[in-house]
């Protein structure tokens, strides 16, 4: 039976990007309205593309990177992201359907 590695996403900044790490979303760079360069999920970077991005200038990227954590680690960590969103959104109006999507959000992105 084969186990799926567990992967963890973060934002990066391109200075810090290096050959092999593996794009946890696309990248479409647009300039004056038209598709400049593009690359999929899941692309593994390589340092032609790390060039052609900076001569794009792309800022950051959305690294998938693998998750060594336990999953009573994540477990922990997930509890404190969402512990920490709730205080964020103390007496926000949960009730209303665009700030409950707006915590939904932030809640999914603080949690992963």
């Amino acid at each position: 039976m084969a186990t799926t590695m567990r992967t963890r996403t973060r934002y990066l900044p391109l200075i810090e990007a290096e050959a092999g790490m593996v794009l946890g979303s696309p990248v479409h760079i647009s300039q004056h309205g038209q598709l400049r360069y593009s690359l999929p999920a899941s692309h593994t970077l390589t340092t032609d593309n790390i060039h052609q991005l900076a001569a794009h200038r792309a800022e950051y990227l959305f690294i998938a990177e693998a998750d060594t954590r336990s999953d009573e680690q994540v477990a922990i960590d997930a509890a404190h992201a969402a512990k920490r969103v709730m205080e964020i959104f103390t007496g926000a109006d949960l009730g209303d359907p665009t700030m409950a999507a707006l915590f939904d959000q932030v809640l999914a992105y603080r949690s992963a």
